[in-house]
């Protein structure tokens, strides 16, 4: 099938379809399904279905009213997924992200704010920021580094690393709600290394509790090491 090309300056609306290469400078909206080669948006975009492209560059803000399929996203602004976004190669959100269901992906950068209605599935996740999962976060390598509140109902993963990334902010005395802590109800990975984290229950083979980290229980199978600021209910070796 030939693809065109499609291109908007200023204010315009287009049709979906099958294109090669998109670009968008200003503010446009796209009615229907989109599939193209690559997307290049600076301004305020809403595709009004679902897109899938190799490449997605976004520069300001982007509406996506159906789901998300593509090889690499680098998001630099606010964007709205309405439905699940796959990203087989690699995501980078520079601002904020919002899904409206769940994200796949081979490795997920957060360089700001992550919100998703479901799990997050990935082999990398790097967190320098903060993220609000509703649901599973399953990764083979997670490294947090908190900027601002994550939360998560569970974590699952073979390496999993929570520090902060800033120091404390004396508007956390006063508004805790804005404290980088991580809240998960259960963590388990094989290597557990935590800093100011809540959960329920922590699992794993070798395991860390670090400062500010307030556990109710822990089951490690080799070695467990706790910080004398740590807070912990219970320990099992298992």
């Amino acid at each position: 099938m030939e693809r065109s090309e499609m291109r908007i300056s200023g204010i315009g609306k287009s049709q979906g379809g099958y294109y090669s290469h998109v670009r968008v400078d200003g503010m446009a909206k796209i009615k229907g399904d989109t599939d193209c080669i690559s997307l290049d948006s600076n301004g305020t975009l809403t595709v009004e279905g679902a897109l899938q492209s190799e490449s997605v560059v976004v520069n300001g803000t982007v509406t996506v009213e159906g789901g998300v399929n593509a090889n690499r996203m680098v998001l630099d602004g606010m964007a709205t997924i309405k439905e699940q976004a796959v990203c087989n190669e690699l995501v980078t959100v520079n601002g904020r992200l919002s899904i409206g269901k769940g994200l796949i992906g081979e490795k997920v950068e957060v360089f700001g704010s992550l919100k998703t209605r479901d799990g997050v599935q990935c082999e990398v996740l790097n967190v320098h920021g903060g993220f609000n999962i509703d649901g599973l976060l399953n990764a083979g390598s997670v490294d947090i580094r908190m900027s601002f509140p994550c939360k998560t109902q569970e974590i699952g993963g073979e390496t999993i690393t929570v520090r902060r990334f800033k120091k404390f902010n004396v508007i956390e005395q006063f508004v805790p709600a804005l404290s980088a802590r991580l809240q998960a109800n259960i963590i388990e990975g094989d290597e557990v290394d935590l800093e100011y984290t809540e959960a329920d229950i922590v699992r794993g083979n070798n395991v860390r509790i670090g400062k500010g980290c307030k556990i109710g229980r822990v089951e490690y199978k080799n070695q467990l090491h706790r910080d004398d600021d740590a807070a912990i209910g219970a320990s099992h070796q298992i």
